[in-house]
């Protein structure tokens, strides 16, 4: 008999703690929509794996080590078939070091608490349950967000019908995956996968952004307040951007546009998903090392001489997607910090993230990916998976940054560049195949 527990925490931070997603902290002056953490456990057979999706940004690998072993002193004894994930928000708080900015440790402690306490809540929850499974090609909302140029080179985010643009990069994956949890008659919980980025609002105002508008629009479809757990699948060159229409789309109200459109695509799949009765579940954990890059001296030479022109902060391009693309004024600047700081702290170095795959019988893994892999990464993973529906997580069991494909090095963009804490190794998304695939076969 499987049976699913389920709970969730409001994870809202005071008035006056920065958000994280950009160049600069910005001090929230306010909420749209409240953040949460949400868990979803599912028990057969006297196993027990589940995830905790967390309404953040990303989440650090220290962070999860502190989140776990709190569980492990609190009780809980299956904490190493749980699978920690984030949304991607860009108007969540800090929860780790990022651009040189701190996070708040009042606030990192009460994560931890709360997330125990939402473990602990769905682990009360537990009771009997069917899932029903299913997916459409159906993402209007996405758009590659590299594209090529006409000098030959690719830009990240070009700018709004630019008419030196030539083709996007690459293509976009069309599919969502939905799961749902049926419990005392209805629907009790709603796992939808999906490929975009999350960042429609800027700003300084809390919001889950576009997963959290979904939310709200499905539980407006069933008339009662079914939690939906948001499971971002590969996004790293993916977003909301239009380049053919000249509107603006940075807003909150693009955020409900979006969210309420994937909302309205997720309610009207509920009733045409298949029943979904696993005969089995198990976790596979497994913990990998990625490499820093090797920064050269040619190219620390490069950032000095950046640096070393003179500056006008009045003058030249802005901290804009736009003025990413250009690589003007500060742009150019911040990343010739970034570069110096990156030799110094990360290059030559290597990291540790648990990697893990929950497996549900022999038709459904989820799949965890520490950093924000680009779109074609999951794809890889997919094919040559044993389970016909896979789906890859992006921004779970920690961070490492942008996961491009190796040949994207040579191309541009910004995602491409070194970052203190991010950038790894040029060959990383050909290790995150290898090791996702190890341990789906495992």
């Amino acid at each position: 008999m499987l049976k699913v527990g389920l709970s969730k925490e409001i994870i809202t931070p005071p008035r006056g703690i920065p958000l994280v997603g950009y160049f600069n902290p910005r001090p929230n002056t306010g909420i749209y929509d409240d953040l949460f953490v949400r868990v979803i456990l599912f028990e057969k057979d006297g196993v027990t794996t589940g995830m905790a999706v967390y309404d953040l940004c990303f989440l650090s690998a220290e962070l999860i080590a502190e989140i776990k072993a709190a569980l492990k002193k609190s009780g809980i004894s299956f904490v190493d078939n749980l699978m920690f994930s984030a949304i991607h928000t860009h108007t969540g708080p800090y929860i780790a070091k990022f651009f040189g900015y701190e996070a708040d440790r009042d606030y990192l402690d009460a994560l931890t608490a709360k997330t125990v306490m939402a473990v602990k809540d769905a682990c009360k929850s537990l009771s009997e349950a069917e899932l029903r499974l299913g997916s459409t090609d159906d993402n209007p909302y996405a758009y590659n967000r590299r594209y090529w140029m006409k000098n030959g080179k690719v830009l990240t985010n070009p700018g709004k019908l630019n008419p030196n643009i030539e083709r996007p990069e690459g293509p976009v994956n069309p599919e969502i995956g939905i799961m749902t949890v049926h419990q005392d008659n209805r629907i009790s919980a709603i796992v939808v996968h999906l490929s975009n980025h999350t960042d429609t609002i800027g700003g300084n105002f809390v919001s889950a952004d576009w997963p959290g508008r979904m939310e709200r629009k499905i539980q407006m479809e069933l008339a009662y307040d079914v939690p939906v757990y948001t499971l971002v699948d590969c996004q790293g060159n993916i977003n909301h951007f239009d380049i053919s229409d000249a509107d603006g789309q940075a807003s909150y109200a693009e955020a409900i546009r979006i969210g309420y459109g994937y909302g309205e695509i997720v309610a009207a799949q509920l009733g045409k998903l298949a029943p979904f009765k696993p005969e089995s579940l198990s976790a596979a954990l497994r913990t990998v090392t990625i490499p820093f890059r090797d920064i050269t001296e040619a190219e620390v030479k490069a950032a000095q001489e950046v640096l070393a022109k003179p500056f006008d902060p009045g003058k030249g391009g802005d901290m804009t997607s736009e003025g990413l693309a250009t690589g003007d004024g500060p742009v150019a600047r911040f990343f010739a910090e970034q570069m110096i700081a990156y030799k110094e702290n990360c290059s030559g170095k290597k990291r540790d993230f648990e990697m893990i795959s929950l497996k549900f019988g022999k038709e459904l893994a989820i799949t965890s990916l520490p950093g924000e892999a680009f779109m074609e990464i999951g794809e890889a993973i997919r094919k040559d998976s044993p389970y016909p529906n896979t789906w890859p997580v992006v921004l779970a069991m920690g961070e490492c940054g942008y996961i491009p494909l190796e040949e994207c090095f040579d191309r541009g963009g910004y995602e491409v560049l070194p970052v203190e804490g991010g950038a790894p190794r040029q060959d990383t998304d050909k290790l995150l195949i290898r090791e996702s695939l190890a341990n789906l076969k495992k």
